[in-house]
C-alpha cells in the first residue's frame, strides 16, 4: 500500500513536470512524451519503492521479534535465577522440619568456628521414645512430632542462632554469644515447649519430650570437640531418665535452668 502510494506520487510529479515545465521551455508534451512520464516512474520508482518499503517492514518486524525475544529471555533468566535460589535453599534444608540439614549445619558451623571470638554453645536434642511413637501411632504422626520439635527449637533460639536436624530424631542448635546460663535457659525453653505440645492421634494423646545435651565454649573453637561434648551429655540425659538437660556431665533441674 505504501509502495503504491509512493509510485503514484512519483507518477504525479513526473506528469506534472512534463505538463508544466516542458511548455515553459517552449516545448509541447506530445503523446509519447506524456506516456513516458507515466511509464518511467512506474518502471523505476514502483519496484524501488516496493523493495524499500518491504525492507523497512522486514526490519520493523525483525526488530519487534528481537524485542519480544529479549523480553522472553529476561523472563526466562529471572525464572532460572529464582529456581537456582530455590534449589540452593532446598539443598541446605531438611524438608521434614524446615531446619538446616546435616551437611549445611556442619558446613556453617565450621566457618563460624574460625571467626567467632565470643562465647558459644551447642545444644543437641533427641526425641524420647521416638520408635515407640512411630510403632504405636504410625510414621505420619512421627513426622508431625518431628515438626513440632523443630518448631519448638526455632521459637526458643535467638535471631543470630541457627538449628538443624542432623539425624532421624536428633536436632542440634548453635547459639553464638550465649554463655552457660543463657544456653541452659534456651535448652529449658525447648524442653518445656516440647513437653507441653499437644499432639493427638485417634483421640489418643501422643507423648512428646526431648533429652538435651549442652556444651559451651569460647571462639575460635573446634566444632567437632564441642559437638562431641554435647553428644556425650545427651547420652547421659537419655540414660538418666530422658526429658532432661545435662551439661558437663551433670543434670540440670528446671529451677536451675
Amino acid at each position: 500500500m505504501k509502495a503504491a502510494a509512493a509510485t503514484a506520487a512519483s507518477v504525479a510529479v513526473s506528469v506534472g513536470i512534463v505538463l508544466l515545465l516542458v511548455p515553459m521551455l517552449g516545448g509541447h508534451p506530445d503523446g509519447p512524451g506524456f506516456w513516458m512520464s507515466v511509464l518511467c516512474p512506474l518502471v523505476i520508482a514502483g519496484p524501488a519503492s516496493a523493495w524499500q518499503f518491504h525492507q523497512s517492514e522486514t526490519i520493523v518486524r525483525q526488530r519487534d521479534a528481537l524485542a519480544l525475544m529479549h523480553v522472553k529471555l529476561e523472563s526466562a533468566y529471572a525464572e532460572l535465577k529464582e529456581l537456582h535460589a530455590d534449589l540452593q535453599v532446598r539443598a541446605r534444608t531438611d524438608t521434614m522440619t524446615g531446619g538446616l540439614n546435616r551437611g549445611a549445619f556442619f558446613s556453617d558451623l565450621d566457618v563460624e568456628s574460625r571467626r567467632n571470638a565470643g562465647p558459644v554453645a551447642i545444644l543437641i536434642a533427641d526425641a524420647d521414645h521416638f520408635k515407640h511413637v512411630n510403632d504405636t501411632f504410625g510414621h505420619l504422626v512421627g513426622d508431625e512430632a518431628l515438626r513440632r520439635i523443630g518448631a519448638a527449637i526455632s521459637r526458643a533460639i535467638g535471631e543470630r542462632c541457627w538449628w538443624g536436624r542432623i539425624g532421624g530424631e536428633e536436632f542440634v542448635a548453635y547459639l553464638p554469644g550465649h554463655d552457660r546460663a543463657q544456653a541452659l535457659q534456651v535448652a529449658e525453653r525447648i524442653r518445656r515447649s516440647v513437653a507441653s505440645a499437644i499432639l493427638v492421634s485417634d483421640s489418643r494423646p501422643v507423648p512428646l519430650s526431648v533429652s538435651i545435651g549442652v556444651a559451651c565454649g569460647h571462639g575460635p573453637f573446634e566444632p567437632m570437640e564441642l559437638f562431641r561434648r554435647a553428644d556425650a551429655d545427651l547420652y547421659s540425659a537419655k540414660t538418666g531418665g530422658r526429658n532432661r538437660i545435662v551439661i558437663d556431665g551433670r543434670e540440670v533441674n528446671s529451677a536451675a535452668a
